[in-house]
């Protein structure tokens, strides 16, 4: 199957970077790639001064993300962190973006993890992708059923499903870790530290690889999208 649009559900500004490389790919092959962000990122600063701007900060360092990885939608639905509940208002609104970008597959947060907004992301993708394949609530649109859904983290209690091949497009995560500078501070690395590890990646190009988990049973060749 060859995808033509994907949806990639976040917790955070910077939760889809953990599969960059399959985005870059994806991108690259003519994939229209969206990410929705959940939360705002009020609670991401490393230092008090910084508490009263840290959320345009946020979300400029989420537009240069998307410019390193080629993402033509970001849709930030601005809940604060640690305050994302599965409430109907979220639910209604991730309905609405699966129903106007009408994915052929979701990615989103696995159903292990301890922060609280991971846990809630998985719970609400996974109801929203249910219920935008039904004929209720007509003026959230049209109803679609994305066909494939897919966990990129936070998954225990197996081998992944998927292990896929990013050497050609491995820096890219590099990259796009360099933009989130308001964050460095609890990576415990700095924006010259992420840009040298991009650099070393493109002049020896290591072998890499992503991992992900089938949500329903599919066929592995169907996870593949254009040129990969």
């Amino acid at each position: 199957m060859n995808y033509d649009t994907v949806v990639v559900f976040g917790a955070h500004a910077d939760d889809e970077i953990t599969m960059a490389g399959t985005i870059a790919r994806m991108s690259q092959s003519g994939v229209r790639v969206v990410v929705v962000t959940m939360t705002n990122g009020c609670e991401g600063y490393p230092r008090p001064e910084m508490k009263d701007v840290i959320v345009e900060l946020r979300r400029r360092e989420a537009a240069e993300c998307d410019k390193v990885l080629g993402i033509q939608r970001r849709e930030i639905l601005d809940i604060p962190d640690m305050g994302l509940v599965n409430d109907k208002e979220t639910l209604q609104r991730c309905i609405k973006i699966i129903r106007e970008e009408r994915p052929d597959a979701v990615f989103t947060h696995g159903p292990v993890d301890r922060h609280r907004d991971h846990l809630n992301t998985h719970v609400i993708t996974v109801e929203a992708r249910w219920h935008a394949g039904e004929p209720v609530a007509a003026d959230l649109g049209p109803p679609w059923y994305p066909p494939h859904l897919y966990y990129y983290k936070a998954v225990t209690g197996g081998l992944p499903a998927i292990v896929i091949d990013v050497t050609e497009t491995a820096e890219k995560r590099a990259e796009a870790l360099a933009t989130q500078v308001s964050q460095h501070t609890l990576f415990g690395r700095t924006k010259q530290d992420f840009e040298a590890e991009a650099e070393s990646i493109r002049k020896n190009r290591p072998k890499r690889t992503e991992q992900f988990w089938i949500a329903d049973g599919v066929q592995l060749s169907d996870f593949l999208p254009k040129g990969i």
